[in-house]
C-alpha cells in the first residue's frame, strides 16, 4: 500500500474532486460515514459521544459522523473549536445538517470538560496542518488527552504533522485513527505511530489509478510491496532452476568478527545460509579465525596479516582473488586503526575489483563516516548501509534527537548524501533508495537485542545475491528480519529473544506473507 504526504494526498483529492467530477460533498459524507462506523465497532456499548470538529474539512467529516451515529440513536455531541464564519464550503452542509437534525452544536471553550462521553470523535486540525498548536485547538486537545473516554481520530490525529514530523506542541493520543484513501507518513513512522492508534484506512473511492500511482514514491513493505516488486518470483528463480550449482547461487564475502568479537560475523553467517546462500566466506583476523573455523560447517574462513600493512595485502589479494557477488563489511570489526585501514582498504577497492553489491553495517559505519569527510562513495557500487540512531548521527553530522524526530526525514536524507540504499533501524524501519521509500510493518521491541543487526545484515547480504535491486533487497530483509521476531515471540509466548533466536525462523519468515 502506497504512504503518501499531506500534499499528496491534497493532490488526489484535487484530481477526483476538479478532473474526475466526483463533488467534495460526496467523499466527506463517505468519510465521516466510515469514522462513525468505526467508532462505532470500537465502542459497541457506546451511548454518548462527543465530536471536537475544526472548521476546515476534516471538522466536516466530524459533522458527518456525529450525524450518523445521531441516526443510530446515540446522543452525539459537536463542539465547534473556531469560529462559525469560517467554516469551510463544503463542510457546511454537514453543520448545517446537524444543526438541522437536532444534534446540540457547542461552541469550544476551555471551561468544556468531556468527561461522561464513552467515545470522543478528533476532527480538529487535518492533514494540512503543521507547526505548534495554540488557543482553543490547544484547549480541545489537553482536555480530549484528559478525558476517560476512547478517541477516534480522523485522517491524523490534530497536532501530528503529516510527513513524519514529531509534534511541536500537544498532539492528541487516539486509540484509533481512520485515515482516509491512504496512510500519511506520520501514522506508520516514528514518532507518529505512538500517536495514532490501531490505524484503519477508510476506502472511499478515490481511483486506484491516483491511490497507486508510481508517482507515490512511500509504500509499506506487505503484500503489495511482494507483488509488485516480483519478488515471489525472484525467490522461485533464485531457488528452483534444476541445473544451478552453488557458485550461480552466488558467494557472499564477510568481512570482520575480529579478535572478541567473532561472535558478530558468525549470526551474519548464520543468517545468510538461513536466507540462501550458494557459498560464504568470512575474512577475519589470524586468531578470530582459528577459533570460528569448523563452528559453521558451511563457512569458509580466510586469515589477515597480523600488522595493518600485511592486512591490507591480505585484503588487496582477496577482494582481487575471485568474482565476489555481495559483501558484508562491519559486523565485529571493531574500531582500531587496524580495523580503520583494513575499512577504508575495502571501501576503497571494492569497485576496481569488481564487486557491485556491498553492505556496510556496524563498526564499518563508524568508519565510514570518517572516510566520507574525504570523498563520496563509487557510484560503480550498489552500497546498503543500515545505521541505528547514533550511527545515522555520524553519518548526517545531526543530533540523535534531530534524528529520532523525523526519522523518514533521516533515512531520506542518508540516501541522498551517500547516494546509497539506507536502512535506518528502528521500530517502523525506513528504507530509502533510488529515490523510493519503504516502511516496514514487521518486527517488535523483542528485536533490542545484541546482535539484533548482524542477523540483519547476514539476511540482507544474502539477498543481494538475487536479481532484485539492492533497495527491494534491503526492504524485504528488514521485513524478513522483523517477520522472524514476531514469529519466534509467538512460538515463545514472550517478548524476549537473543539474536540467534532468530536464525531458525528466518527460513519460517521467508514463506510466510
Amino acid at each position: 500500500m502506497k504512504v503518501v504526504t499531506a500534499s499528496e494526498m491534497q493532490e488526489i483529492d484535487r484530481v477526483t474532486i476538479r478532473e474526475l467530477g466526483l463533488p467534495g460533498e460526496v467523499l466527506m459524507g463517505l468519510a465521516g460515514k466510515a469514522v462513525a462506523e468505526r467508532a462505532l465497532a470500537a465502542c459497541p456499548s457506546m451511548r454518548k459521544a462527543a465530536v471536537f470538529s475544526g472548521t476546515g474539512n476534516n471538522g466536516g467529516d466530524g459533522f458527518v459522523a456525529a450525524y450518523f451515529l445521531a441516526m443510530q440513536g446515540l446522543q452525539a455531541d459537536v463542539f465547534l473549536v473556531g469560529d462559525e464564519d469560517r467554516i469551510s464550503e463544503t463542510s457546511r452542509v454537514y453543520f448545517s445538517l446537524c444543526k438541522k437534525s437536532g444534534i446540540r452544536v457547542t461552541a469550544f471553550d476551555k471551561t468544556i470538560d468531556p468527561e461522561g462521553y464513552d467515545c470522543i470523535v478528533d476532527a480538529i486540525l487535518g492533514t494540512g496542518f503543521s507547526g505548534a498548536v495554540r488557543g482553543p485547538a490547544a484547549d480541545a486537545i489537553r482536555a480530549i488527552n484528559d478525558a476517560d473516554a476512547f478517541v477516534v481520530a480522523v485522517d491524523v490525529p490534530s497536532g501530528l504533522p503529516s510527513d513524519g514530523a514529531a509534534p511541536e506542541s500537544e498532539a492528541v493520543a487516539a486509540d484509533c485513527t481512520v485515515t482516509i484513501g491512504l496512510p500519511k507518513i506520520s501514522l506508520v513512522t516514528y514518532p507518529g505511530r505512538e500517536y495514532a492508534g490501531t490505524l484503519h484506512v477508510a476506502d472511499i473511492g478515490f481511483p486506484g489509478a491516483l491511490t497507486g500511482a508510481d508517482g507515490l514514491s512511500a509504500e509499506l513493505i506487505d503484500d503489495e510491496f511482494f507483488e509488485n516488486n516480483a519478488i515471489s518470483a525472484i525467490e522461485s528463480e533464485y531457488c528452483a532452476a534444476p541445473d544451478l550449482h552453488k557458485g550461480a547461487r552466488g558467494h557472499l564475502l564477510i568481512l570482520g568478527g575480529f579478535d572478541g568479537m567473532e561472535g558478530a560475523a558468525m549470526l551474519a553467517a548464520s543468517a545468510a545460509f538461513e536466507t540462501g546462500v550458494g557459498l560464504a566466506t568470512l575474512a577475519t583476523t589470524e586468531k578470530a579465525r582459528s577459533s570460528v573455523a569448523g563452528r559453521i560447517p558451511e563457512l569458509m574462513t580466510i586469515s589477515l596479516g597480523t600488522d595493518a600493512a600485511d592486512a591490507m595485502k591480505d585484503v588487496d589479494a582477496i577482494l582481487r582473488s575471485k568474482r565476489w557477488d555481495s559483501l558484508i563489511l562491519g559486523p565485529g570489526l571493531g574500531r582500531s586503526d587496524y580495523s580503520r585501514q583494513i575499512a577504508e582498504a575495502v571501501i576503497n577497492t571494492a569497485p576496481a575489483c569488481g564487486i557491485r553489491k556491498v553492505l556496510i553495517d556496524g563498526d564499518g559505519l563508524f568508519h565510514l563516516a570518517g572516510l566520507l569527510k574525504e570523498g563520496r562513495l563509487d557510484q560503480s557500487v550498489s552500497w546498503v548501509i543500515t545505521p541505528h540512531f547514533l550511527e545515522a548521527s555520524r553519518l548526517l553530522g545531526l543530533s540523535v534527537d534531530e534524528i529520532k524526530s523525523n526519522r523518514y526525514n533521516a533515512a531520506s536524507l542518508l540516501s541522498e548524501k551517500l547516494r546509497c540504499t539506507a536502512l535506518l533501524k528502528g521500530p517502523g524501519t525506513i528504507v530509502a533508495g533510488d529515490g523510493r521509500r519503504y516502511i516496514n510493518t514487521t518486527g517488535s521491541p523483542a528485536l533490542a537485542t545484541a546482535g539484533s543487526g548482524d542477523v540483519l545484515a547476514g539476511i540482507i547480504g544474502a539477498l543481494l545475491l538475487r536479481k532484485a535491486p539492492a533497495v527491494h533487497a534491503a526492504a524485504w530483509g528488514a521485513w524478513v528480519h522483523g517477520k522472524a521476531a514476531d514469529l519466534q515471540t509467538a512460538a515463545q509466548s514472550g517478548p524476549i529473544l537473543k539474536s540467534s533466536d532468530l536464525i531458525p525462523y528466518i527460513r519460517k519468515a521467508m514463506n510466510h506473507k
